[in-house]
């Protein structure tokens, strides 16, 4: 799948973007894709995955996300309800610089700005607090949403009541082709991690040799293909345990294992306990 780079166009009265889907329209772009912009996503409800740079979580009850500039990430929402609704604002540096940094007053976002390399995750309690203020965005004119972005801005970056989904940012200052590359790889793996994949099959698939792709992955994320594909296996795995219908076999083989000890054992290591145990604490949750 050919990577995408979305282009994020203001129009000439407005200084960011703020779009909103509700549960009949969605993001146009739904696979993997990255831009220079930072972005702030709020999911009203409904259950969907996190897909941010080599991590992915699942979440529940919506979301409230924000992530720095270039970092690949997948579309965020859901139908799972008919009310749900998505609101995604994004702003680019020069907006940050030129215009909120010429204000004393708003320099004190500058931590709150760069912690975004990390990705921010927000606790439900915050989420819900600031509901009102995202769904009022469709009724605003451009210089009541101003306020309103500053505003929560303000909120969020006034509490710490977030987790951060990156350990560190493993994505180094790179080339558009790198990005390419490995957005390549990425859409590779989210397509296709259900059946065989090896770091031979992946380094064809972008046009590299095993090393040369090896050394290409470790330097670009962090960590080594095998790792990366065993996490987002697991995580997968994970979604999929939430389904009581299904058989740890079942889950087992959709996430795309045919040994049942190898599976165990990248469960543990990755989870802390085994698929059977972690299902039954979702059942005893229930």
């Amino acid at each position: 799948m050919k990577p995408i780079f979305e282009s994020i166009d203001l129009a000439s009265d407005t200084s960011l973007k703020i779009a909103w889907y509700d549960h009949k329209s969605s993001c146009d772009l739904m696979d993997w894709h990255i831009h220079p912009e930072y972005e702030l996503v709020y999911i009203k409800n409904g259950s969907g995955t996190l897909s941010v740079d080599t991590e992915t979580i699942s979440y529940h009850n919506g979301a409230l996300i924000f992530l720095g500039p270039n970092i690949p990430h997948a579309d965020f929402g859901n139908r799972d309800f008919p009310d749900n609704l998505e609101v995604v604002i994004q702003f680019n540096e020069e907006f940050v610089q030129q215009k909120l940094m010429n204000f004393p007053e708003f320099r004190s976002f500058r931590n709150f700005l760069r912690l975004s390399n990390k990705v921010l995750l927000f606790d439900q309690d915050l989420k819900m607090e600031l509901a009102e203020a995202f769904e009022s965005f469709p009724s605003l004119n451009s210089t009541q949403k101003i306020i309103r972005f500053l505003q929560i801005l303000e909120a969020l970056a006034d509490r710490d009541r977030y987790k951060t989904l990156l350990d560190r940012v493993t994505l180094i200052p790179c080339s558009p082709k790198e990005v390419g590359r490995l957005e390549a790889i990425f859409n590779y793996v989210n397509s296709s991690f259900e059946g065989e994949i090896s770091t031979c099959t992946a380094a064809a698939h972008v046009g590299l040799t095993t090393n040369s792709f090896c050394r290409f992955f470790k330097k670009m994320t962090g960590k080594p293909f095998v790792q990366f594909l065993n996490e987002f296996r697991i995580n997968k795995a994970v979604e999929l345990l939430e389904d009581k219908d299904l058989t740890i076999s079942e889950v087992m083989y959709r996430s795309g294992y045919s040994d049942a000890s190898y599976f165990t054992k990248q469960f543990k290591r990755n989870k802390g306990s085994t698929p059977s145990y972690y299902q039954n604490s979702l059942k005893r949750l229930a």
